[in-house]
């Protein structure tokens, strides 16, 4: 056989995706592949998209972090400080990042997303950046809260890891393709839906946005998700997020103007009722980024 064909048939026996999967698979493929290798998380987001085409950077963020990471990431604006998304621009080859003396070289707003990622067991990861043929740029993030393990895994797994970037890349390029060519519908959302995605926002549980509004706990979960659809969002957090940025809520204001209208138009009680091989450098300094080696990965720790 061909090297190039056996070099495209070891591809896509290490692809974690199968051949119909769409980007709605994302999820669940690399969530079951981090678990298969031990890792905690994974991660995938678009940092520079395709020259001359404009969407939301939010909208291609797939990951398996908990839902109130992702909440806060995505609405502080995270990925515009965030470390490995600043060295990704810059790097060409994976890199490993945590803590310690990989934070040194940043500035404090930048070293403040990694102290509080910390609480969520985000600590060590191995990052990818992604570049496509129409210049866009994403990285492809693995992670644990054990060095060594990432360190023996990553060694031992790099083809697959590798091909689940690549491959999770393409897939989110097909659905923003598609995007553009169909365009996107307005979202309309009730007033209890922006009520529920508000109070979200600012940190309140499906629990305690029941008590501030006078609904049960299912209501209150029924807005929030049939807003997280209408929105196309990974989870209500991520909806909320979505619909501070598209103008359909505003920070802040959940107890005044949409409180206000509620009780206008609402009674609760009727509410209810409706109800190959290398070796990673461990003694990478962030001085060196000349190229070491082809088979060698840089190490921030």
């Amino acid at each position: 056989m061909p090297n190039g064909m056996s070099a495209m048939m070891h591809w896509l026996e290490e692809s974690s995706y199968r051949e119909h999967d769409d980007a709605t698979d994302i999820d669940g493929r690399m969530d079951a592949l981090a678990r298969d290798l031990g890792l905690d998380y994974f991660s995938y987001l678009v940092l520079n998209p395709p020259h001359n085409t404009a969407f939301e950077i939010e909208r291609t963020f797939r990951t398996s972090y908990p839902d109130e990471w992702i909440g806060r990431y995505m609405a502080l604006r995270y990925f515009e400080v965030d470390p490995v998304a600043d060295l990704a621009k810059r790097m060409s080859r994976p890199f490993y990042w945590g803590q310690g003396r990989f934070l040194r070289r940043f500035k404090k707003p930048q070293r403040r997303v990694f102290d509080e990622a910390k609480s969520f067991d985000i600590t060590y990861g191995l990052a990818i950046p992604v570049r496509g043929p129409e210049g866009e740029l994403a990285v492809f993030n693995v992670v644990s809260s054990n060095k060594l393990h990432l360190f023996e895994v990553t060694r031992e797994e790099h083809s697959r890891l590798f091909s689940a970037a690549f491959d999770t890349h393409d897939l989110v390029m097909k659905e923003q393709a598609e995007a553009q060519l169909s365009g996107l519908e307005t979202v309309e959302l009730s007033i209890r839906e922006r009520e529920c995605l508000s109070w979200t926002l600012e940190g309140k549980t499906a629990e305690d946005i029941a008590v501030i509004l006078g609904l049960s706990v299912s209501t209150v979960n029924h807005h929030a998700s049939t807003a997280t659809r209408k929105l196309d969002g990974l989870n209500k957090h991520h909806a909320a997020v979505k619909a501070l940025r598209n103008g359909l809520i505003h920070y802040g204001v959940a107890s005044i103007h949409d409180r206000m209208s509620t009780l206008c138009q609402y009674s609760p009680h009727a509410e209810i009722r409706r109800a190959g091989n290398f070796t990673p450098r461990m003694d990478f300094e962030l001085d060196d980024f000349h190229p070491i080696s082809t088979r060698s990965f840089p190490s921030g720790f």
